[in-house]
């Protein structure tokens, strides 16, 4: 086990697979108690964080709801101790032509990708403040840049996360406290496996400079510095890990 983040205590939204499985992984292999937030089962998460030397925690909760996170913000600190990383990746993302969207899934996807954000910040920035030491990030999306169709409320509510970060960071800046996003390009998830194409990976390659696919795991390396000791001068930013595909 690593002990680059060794008696840190992370909340994390959105981790039940995908990106922010690897996020636990990875910090909880560096020696994180990784506590997490989501409406699915996290129990295959938790599991591979154990297996990776570390801990983790699930707690059922739907972070659209301030009094749930409020909560859940209570449990971590019974539990662990006060939380000063704090990582928002829940997201709600399907594909929709902008006619075709109705104003409820609009709403959900602002709830989740957004409000989720929010909330998560909300809750954690007090223990922060009084430690005057804090690591923020939100997950948003390349797609902001270079957006293709149908997706518009994605892209919406990511590109908030992005006016969130860039407010919030210089208000907190002061009490030692950093706040950023990170913005992955198409991941080798498994649910990018199972909905996209190959011949879609295939053409974004021809993009990258980095000819191959992007993995969780290269996600997971990003945060896993965004939130270290190392990066107490960086706040503000997108840190955009698509394999040079694009540019911010």
């Amino acid at each position: 086990m690593s002990a680059r983040h060794a008696g840190k205590i992370v909340a994390i939204t959105g981790a039940a697979g995908g990106i922010g499985q690897a996020i636990v992984c990875r910090l909880a292999h560096e020696g994180a108690r990784v506590a997490i937030a989501d409406i699915a089962d996290c129990a295959e998460t938790i599991e591979l964080a154990r297996q990776a030397g570390g801990e983790a925690s699930g707690f059922k909760v739907d972070i659209g709801s301030w009094e749930q996170m409020r909560g859940f913000a209570d449990q971590v600190r019974a539990r662990y101790g006060a939380a000063l990383i704090a990582v928002h990746c829940a997201a709600l993302q399907f594909m929709s032509a902008f006619e075709e969207l109705s104003t409820e899934q609009w709403r959900a996807t602002h709830e989740v990708n957004v409000l989720g954000g929010f909330h998560l910040a909300k809750a954690f920035l007090p223990a922060m403040k009084l430690e005057r030491w804090g690591r923020i990030v939100m997950v948003a999306s390349s797609s902001f840049f270079a957006p293709p169709p149908r997706m518009t409320h994605y892209i919406s509510s990511k590109g908030a996360l992005y006016g969130l970060v860039r407010g919030l960071a210089a208000e907190v800046g002061e009490f030692g406290i950093t706040v950023n996003a990170l913005a992955p390009g198409l991941t080798r998830t498994r649910n990018a496996i199972a909905g996209v194409p190959p011949a879609h990976f295939a053409a974004v390659m021809k993009h990258q400079s980095i000819k191959r696919s992007g993995e969780p795991e290269d996600q997971a390396a990003a945060i896993s510095f965004m939130v270290s000791d190392d990066a107490g001068f960086m706040s503000g930013q997108t840190m955009l890990v698509d394999g040079g595909e694009g540019h911010v």
